[in-house]
This record gives C-alpha cells, sequence and structure tokens, in this order.
C-alpha cells in the first residue's frame, strides 16, 4: 500500500480546501494511505473520513519574510518519523505547507498550482513580496500539478526547471454531493419570471465581482426582467455591497452570504456568472455545469476551464439571454474518471 502525506493549511471555506476535501472522498484506501496534516483549527468543511488528521503548530510569521532556503533551515517541525511514497504541498501558498513536504522523509514530493501565478504577481502586492521570498521552495519539489492548462502554462513561464515533471490534474467535482444538496430547501424567493443568474466565490480581488457589479449596471439600460444573486463572503464584503448601493442595483442585486450549501440555490437559477480577474480552474463552472445551468464566462477565463465555451461579449449576451428549460443534471463521469487516471500516475511514480 502506497503511502501518503498531504499538507494544507486548513480546511476553511475556499477551492483549495473544497478540492483536497473532494480528493480524499474519492481515494482508494484499499490503494493508498493517506495522512493529511493541517495546521489551523477553521474547519468549514467535514473533516474527511478516508485520511488520518494529523495536525501540527503553525511556524512564526516572521519566517515568511525570510528567503525560503534559510527560514527552511530554521523551521523545525514536529513531523512523524516515517517514510512516504509521496509528499505533496497541495496549498502551495503557505510557507509551512512547502517547508513540511519537503522536510518529511519522501521518495517524491509534488506540489500542487491552483492558479495564475503570473497574473497573482502583477494583481496582488502581498503576494509579490510573499512570492519575492518563497519562489526558491519550487526547486525543492519533483513533481509540478496544476489544476489547469491555463495555470501550467503561466507557471512554466517563471522559471525554466530541467529534470522536472509537469501535469495538468484538474480537481475532482463531488457530483453525489452536488445531487443530494440540491434538495434542500431553499431559504430565498425568487421570481420565476425574471431572468435569474447567480455567482458563488469569495468576496475578493481576484473574483471581480466589482466588474460584474458595473455589467449589470449597464444591462439595466437595456432589461429589467432580472435578477443577480451574489453567494459568497470575504475581504471585500462591505466594500462591494457599497459598490451596490452606489450604482443604484438594490433591486436588482442580492448579497446571500457564505453557505456550506451553494446548490439549494444553484437549482433555483437560469445563470451562472463568473467575472474573475483570473482563475486557476474555476471549479463552480464545473459545479454550475453539473446543477445544470447555462455558464457564461469572459474569453480570458476559458484557458481555466475548457470544457465551458467562453462569450467575447458578456453584455451582449446578457442583453439578448432567452429563459428555457434547464439542462438535466451530469454527473461529469467523464471528467472525474480522467482525473482518477492522472492521479494513479502521479501515485504510482509512472508519470511519464
Amino acid at each position: 500500500m502506497k503511502k501518503i502525506a498531504i499538507f494544507i493549511n486548513e480546511l476553511g471555506m475556499g477551492g483549495i480546501e473544497k478540492s483536497v476535501i473532494n480528493l480524499l472522498n474519492r481515494i482508494d484506501t484499499k490503494k493508498y494511505q493517506i495522512d493529511l496534516f493541517i495546521f489551523g483549527e477553521n474547519n468549514f468543511y467535514d473533516l474527511p473520513k478516508n485520511a488520518n488528521i494529523i495536525k501540527l503548530k503553525k511556524p512564526m510569521s516572521l519566517l515568511r519574510f525570510i528567503p525560503f532556503k534559510i527560514s527552511l533551515k530554521l523551521y523545525k517541525p514536529n513531523i512523524p518519523n516515517i517514510e512516504y511514497d509521496l509528499a505533496i504541498d497541495f496549498d502551495s501558498y503557505q510557507f509551512h505547507t512547502s517547508a513540511c513536504a519537503i522536510k518529511t522523509k519522501a521518495k517524491q514530493r509534488a506540489i500542487w498550482i491552483h492558479n495564475d501565478i503570473q497574473i497573482k504577481l502583477k494583481e496582488e502586492p502581498k503576494y509579490r513580496i510573499l512570492h519575492y521570498f518563497f519562489k526558491s521552495k519550487y526547486d525543492y519539489f519533483d513533481v509540478y500539478c496544476a489544476v489547469s492548462d491555463g495555470a501550467l502554462s503561466s507557471f512554466k513561464t517563471l522559471k525554466t526547471r530541467t529534470n522536472k515533471k509537469y501535469m495538468v490534474i484538474p480537481n475532482y467535482i463531488n457530483t453525489d454531493e452536488i445531487k443530494e444538496k440540491m434538495n434542500e430547501p431553499s431559504d430565498i424567493q425568487i421570481d420565476k419570471n425574471k431572468m435569474n443568474i447567480i455567482t458563488v466565490g469569495r468576496l475578493c480581488h481576484q473574483k471581480g465581482i466589482d466588474i460584474m457589479l458595473n455589467t449589470i449596471k449597464e444591462l439595466t439600460n437595456y432589461r429589467q426582467d432580472f435578477h443577480l444573486y451574489i453567494v459568497g463572503s470575504g475581504e471585500d464584503e462591505e466594500k462591494l455591497k457599497n459598490l451596490k448601493s452606489s450604482l443604484e442595483l438594490d433591486e436588482y442585486v442580492t448579497f446571500t452570504g457564505g453557505t456550506k450549501n451553494p446548490f439549494k440555490y444553484l437549482k433555483e437559477m437560469d445563470l451562472f456568472y463568473l467575472s474573475s480577474r483570473y482563475e486557476g480552474q474555476g471549479m463552480v463552472l464545473l459545479e454550475a455545469l453539473s446543477v445544470g445551468l447555462d455558464v457564461l464566462i469572459p474569453s480570458h477565463l476559458e484557458k481555466y476551464c475548457p470544457l465551458i465555451k467562453s462569450h467575447e461579449n458578456v453584455l451582449k449576451y446578457l442583453k439578448e439571454y432567452k429563459k428555457h428549460k434547464k439542462g438535466e443534471f451530469n454527473p461529469l463521469t467523464e471528467y472525474n474518471e480522467k482525473i482518477t487516471e492522472e492521479l494513479e500516475k502521479l501515485f504510482t511514480n509512472k508519470i511519464i
């Protein structure tokens, strides 16, 4: 049986956290023994049953602002003295998840690439600072696993690395969970005569909710028979609510807050709309596709999710959109089976 160690900061609300939960819930426990190392107590999601949970203490924050090779020597985590076949930094944004994956006894090490790092560097000053100090960490890993072709091509432009392996392994979509949670009653009232639009995600700069609100404002010049529901929470929540009011969109836009079950809302909607400045993969798009919704993304997001057709002119699409019968539930069987095949290659060290 292969022994695999996976490191993630915590299991709070977020795409990375949901991704590792979905992965662990599908893992074949007859083939793989998984130790999941977590550092925080913020557990938004239920702890997975298919993994042994090991909690470690976070290091001093100061270590994030020291060149990685130096901080790696200073950091002394209390890691079990076990040799693993594979150690994975699934988080990849944190100093401690990388350092522990590197310091763990393992035959091979992999790190997940969850985002378009080049655009993230341009858009986020805080990330630029952290990246300056930790960028050398990537040299310690044998395999780079990106969640999309777009994320991988961006990562490859950072530095030429010889004798390394690259893989694209998208995130599982737990369609069984989606189907079950769709049955829960919704606690919002919608007007079924209107075009009901929804978006789900963290309320932050990356997700471009401000872009969406400005587009919706333009849309009111052409039609008024619609409503937008924004599901999520985050650091920009108050700023975005103030923007909604300043654009006089109170009768067109509703913030629902964060929820463990957005699918009870999705099943009521016609259209899922994502306006992110950049993505890694955009799992919510595939979740919406599974529910049977139409999905709207601008053209720059297509490289992160090729299963979704993009639109050059988002406003034109919204102006011309007509309600119709929703699509059937889609279990995404072929999509998930392909991920299993790629993970098997990684876990058994059979990467071409």
